[in-house]
This record gives structure tokens, C-alpha cells and sequence, in this order.
């Protein structure tokens, strides 16, 4: 990240320099206590696998791994909430419009 945020400073003019800002990444953060690296790792596992960033790297990676039909079925689910979702707002914003609208 930082690599681009110096690599943006050289293309760019001198006057827009400060009005770039570069957003550190965010990642999974574990800290290791009283020197328990095995617990830091299942941590990290369990952090990992709710985040989602596990299904992620497999999905990136150049092997395809086998999804479980428990798995699609949750991923479906998931997916039609935030469908499900997505209509409900778009129908609220399309009748705040046009009570607006009527009421001008």
C-alpha cells in the first residue's frame, strides 16, 4: 500500500499531493499472549473463517476446492437476504421520490 501511496506521489503534480490520501489496509489482528502461538493461530483460524476471508482466498487460488452443499445453502441464503434487502430499499427510495415529487 505504501509502495502505491509513493508511487502516486510521483505522478501526480506537487500542488495535489496533500489531498491524496492513502487508507491503510485492514486486516485480522490477534495478539499473542504469554507467548501462546498455538492459541494465536486458531484464533486467527476462527477469525479468518467468520470473516469470510478464508472463502476468499480459496476462491482466488488456482485449485478448486470442493464446496460443501451446507455451505452453498448458506451462501444462497445470504445471498437472497441481501437481495431480499436491496429491493426493500430501492422500494422506499423510489416512494420517498415520489412523494416528493408529487408534492412540488
Amino acid at each position: 500500500m505504501q509502495a502505491l501511496a509513493r508511487a502516486a506521489r510521483g505522478i501526480l503534480p506537487a500542488a495535489a499531493a496533500p489531498a491524496v490520501q492513502v487508507q491503510q489496509a485492514r486486516g485480522i489482528v490477534v495478539h499473542v499472549k504469554d507467548g501462546n502461538l498455538e492459541r494465536a493461530l486458531a484464533i486467527m483460524a476462527r477469525k479468518m473463517r467468520s470473516s469470510g476471508i478464508e472463502r476468499l482466498i480459496r476462491a482466488r487460488s488456482q485449485i478448486h476446492h470442493h464446496i460443501k452443499d451446507s455451505e452453498k445453502r448458506v451462501l444462497a441464503r445470504k445471498a437472497l437476504m441481501q437481495r431480499v434487502r436491496s429491493q426493500e430499499l430501492g422500494k422506499k427510495l423510489r416512494d420517498i421520490l415520489i412523494k416528493k415529487i408529487r408534492g412540488q
